[in-house]
């Protein structure tokens, strides 16, 4: 019995040491790596993110600093009224350049003048048919507008009768026809008129004419002298 005992407390005793040697192991530290220091670097890593957390003030302050930059331009804007004067000014004596050579132009040697002559000889054939022409205008306007006047009334007869005969109404196309007709009648008889009218100022335009070519040649054959 007591060898029982002995061999049961001893086997006791190995299993509480063995217990007591398994919970020093875990207790003990692990030992210590020399590539622990790796890790290190991800400390640094993490730091760059913290300016991350000062670009959100930075962000919101951008408008802030947006908002003096407008007061300049609204300054700049009275400045454009005296740069637009400025080009005004500045472009201004480029007309007068221009009109420069107009000028000049008056001012012809001895060779050039020698042509006078002949320039105001076509420049007076101009105004002679400039005043002739208002002159026509005068006499045949009354005749012009006359003849106007009744092609005018003769078409709208024409359209009215058209919508007459679709409405149905036959008594007022056939009197508008009649009318035309009359119209019709004065029309040529105007027409004639104008065209006799015509006729007599073509004729006083070709005498004109060979007024005005003979004062031409005049001036030419001095320039020949």
């Amino acid at each position: 019995m007591r060898a029982k005992r002995k061999v049961l407390i001893s086997s006791v005793i190995l299993s509480v040491l063995l217990l007591t040697g398994r919970v020093l192991a875990q207790e003990e530290p692990p030992p210590k790596d020399d590539k622990a220091p790796a890790a290190v670097p991800a400390k640094d890593d993490a730091k760059p993110e913290a300016p991350a957390a000062e670009a959100a003030p930075a962000k919101e302050a951008a408008p802030a600093a947006a908002a003096p930059s407008a007061a300049p331009a609204s300054a700049a804007a009275p400045s454009a009224a005296p740069a637009s004067a400025a080009a005004a000014s500045a472009a201004a004596p480029s007309h007068a350049s221009a009109a420069a050579p107009a000028v000049e132009a008056k001012t012809l040697g001895a060779s050039a003048k020698s042509f006078e002559g002949l320039a105001n000889s076509y420049k007076k054939a101009y105004d002679d048919m400039q005043a002739f022409m208002a002159n026509v205008d005068s006499q045949m306007k009354p005749a012009d507008e006359k003849v106007a006047k009744l092609q005018a009334q003769i078409a709208k007869n024409d359209t009215d009768a058209t919508a007459a005969k679709a409405g149905g109404d036959n008594n007022k196309a056939k009197s508008l026809t009649n009318e035309n007709k009359k119209l019709k009648s004065e029309l040529q008889d105007a027409m004639k008129n104008v065209a006799n009218a015509r006729g007599d100022f073509v004729k006083q335009a070709t005498q004109k004419v060979k007024e005005l070519d003979a004062a031409t040649d005049a001036a030419l054959q001095q320039i020949k002298k």
